[in-house]
C-alpha cells in the first residue's frame, strides 16, 4: 500500500501514481471476463479515487461539501466507464448506463451531483 502523505506530494509524485494506474487498468482489461477481472478492476477504482483524493487542495479536502463524483471503468462493458456519487465517501448513487468516454460519463455524473446538490439546498 501506498502511504499518504498529502501535504508534501510532488508533482512528479502525482503523476507516476497516474501513469500506474493507467498501466493497472491496461492489464486488468486484458484478463479474461469473470471474478478476477472484476476484484482488479474494483482495486483499481479505490486506488485511481485515493490518487483524486490525493490532488485535491487541502482546503477543498475539508469544504463543507459532502458529496465527490466519481468515474470508473464499467466493469460490464470493457473500454466504457460510468459514474458513481458518494456522500462522505459513501456511494449513495450511479450511472445506470455506461459512457463511451470518461468525459462523457463525468459529464453526465456531473449534472446529476449538480441537481442532488440543489435539493439538499431544500
Amino acid at each position: 500500500m501506498i502511504p499518504i502523505k498529502s501535504a508534501d506530494r510532488t508533482r512528479k509524485e502525482m503523476q507516476d501514481l497516474e501513469a500506474m494506474a493507467a498501466k493497472l487498468l491496461e492489464t486488468a482489461r486484458k484478463l479474461p471476463s469473470g471474478q478476477e477481472r472484476h476484484n482488479a478492476l474494483q482495486e483499481i477504482e479505490g486506488f485511481r479515487a485515493r490518487i483524486t483524493a490525493l490532488q485535491r487542495p487541502s482546503d477543498m479536502a475539508q469544504s463543507p461539501q459532502p458529496y465527490d463524483l466519481v468515474t470508473r471503468p464499467c466493469t460490464i462493458h470493457a473500454g466504457r466507464f460510468r459514474w458513481d456519487l458518494r456522500e462522505n465517501g459513501r456511494p449513495i448513487q450511479s450511472s445506470l448506463e455506461s459512457f463511451a468516454t470518461e468525459q462523457e460519463a463525468h459529464s453526465d455524473g456531473r449534472h446529476e451531483l449538480e441537481k442532488l446538490i440543489q435539493v439538499s439546498r431544500l
